[in-house]
């Protein structure tokens, strides 16, 4: 009798095994690689948010920082008069859309994130106040000594990511 060439049924058996094994790992991997994207996604999206709150706090200015209890604050929120908080939004909700790469004219994943957003105004150093050590200039545009001149806010963004909380902090000087 003549040896047969080819494959083996415990060969190709042990080849369709070790080729399940590869398809599992990388469907893990590709798992893992979504979750760090959405995990990217939404710390940009907290620091975006942060931004726009912070740069709408600046643009009014120092004198609009009348303390706690303001505007800004929704329903939801700490106490305001223990915290220092001038805004809060325990619901912003920033919606951004992934859009595969392969093909652009598809609609993408949208992803819908609830953010909660604090600003604080700081006691800190950072807080600059007219003293009889300012220049001329300084006093003329300012003529009262008591005037603040700019405040530190510091907002703080929370969210949610996989049921941890995850947060950033960023501070801005007021003028």
């Amino acid at each position: 009798m003549k040896y047969k060439s080819g494959f083996g049924l415990i060969e190709v058996m042990l080849a369709a095994v070790v080729l399940g094994f590869l398809v599992v790992a990388l469907t893990q991997l590709q798992l893992g690689n979504r979750e760090s994207i959405l995990r990217i996604r939404a710390r940009d999206a907290a620091k975006i948010i942060a931004e726009h709150v912070l740069d709408s706090i600046s643009s009014a200015g120092v004198k609009s920082l009348s303390g706690a209890g303001g505007e800004g604050i929704k329903a939801g929120c700490p106490d305001p008069l223990a915290k220092g908080l001038i805004y809060c939004n325990p619901n912003y909700i920033y919606h951004f859309e992934g859009k595969p790469q392969a093909d652009k004219k598809t609609a993408g994943i949208p992803v819908e994130t609830k953010y909660t957003v604090e600003v604080v105004i700081s006691d800190a150093d950072t807080t600059i106040k007219i003293s009889d050590n300012t220049t001329k200039f300084t006093k003329a545009k300012n003529n009262s000594a008591n005037d603040t001149l700019s405040q530190a806010a510091k907002a703080t963004v929370t969210w949610l990511h996989k049921n941890a909380p995850q947060s950033i902090k960023m501070e801005r000087t007021v003028r």
